[in-house]
């Protein structure tokens, strides 16, 4: 019923949830994309050799997705710890999209000198980032109840997950292409 009633201010300001819906749809858009041309931009990999599988085009469209997702996460913290009063859920909010901005730029960097090492940075980052998105919402889990409180165990579980994945098998495997190129004198 919230998201239903007339905003007030310039009428042509974009609510809240209008901004999510853009951010989501730019993301899964480029998901998309990126599905129907898979490509590989370190190696210079691609299933289809068109101009729209170059790594400018590749990556910048993987940029723009990255920040769309970090921003919607943004925004969820931003609007629970502030629902809650919850400091650190807000100081969350506002410290990933930073964070990843710095870790688009390893990632840009990786791209155009075929450094692994850059790609170990950026997913570290990326790492801390929902480490700190993930302690954001424990703070959050006294504070809400019922279905809300499920969902947050469910996105500190999946982060925990995802965490554990950038760990033992992500970083590692930029670690070693790294340290293979170094040894092959690259």
């Amino acid at each position: 019923h919230y998201l239903q009633e007339p905003r007030t201010g310039d009428p042509g300001s974009t609510s809240g949830i209008e901004l999510m819906l853009l951010l989501c749809a730019a993301y899964v858009f480029v998901c998309a994309f990126r599905s129907f041309l898979p490509r590989a931009d370190v190696q210079r990999i691609c299933l289809f050799d068109t101009w729209l599988s170059s790594v400018m085009v590749g990556r910048s469209v993987a940029t723009v997705a990255e920040i769309c997702f970090v921003a919607q996460w943004a925004i969820v913290l931003h609007q629970l710890g502030t629902t809650a009063g919850a400091d650190t859920t807000l100081n969350a909010a506002w410290v990933i999209v930073p964070l990843i901005l710095i870790a688009e730029c390893f990632s840009w960097h990786a791209v155009l000198t075929r450094n692994y090492l850059c790609h170990a940075i950026e997913n570290s980052i990326w790492a801390v980032a929902f480490f700190i998105v993930a302690v954001g919402l424990c703070r959050l889990l006294p504070e809400f109840h019922g279905a809300v409180r499920v969902v947050l165990v469910i996105a500190i579980a999946g982060i925990a997950g995802y965490l554990a994945f950038l760990a033992t098998i992500d970083v590692p495997m930029y670690l070693t292409r790294w340290r293979a190129e170094v040894a092959s004198g690259g």
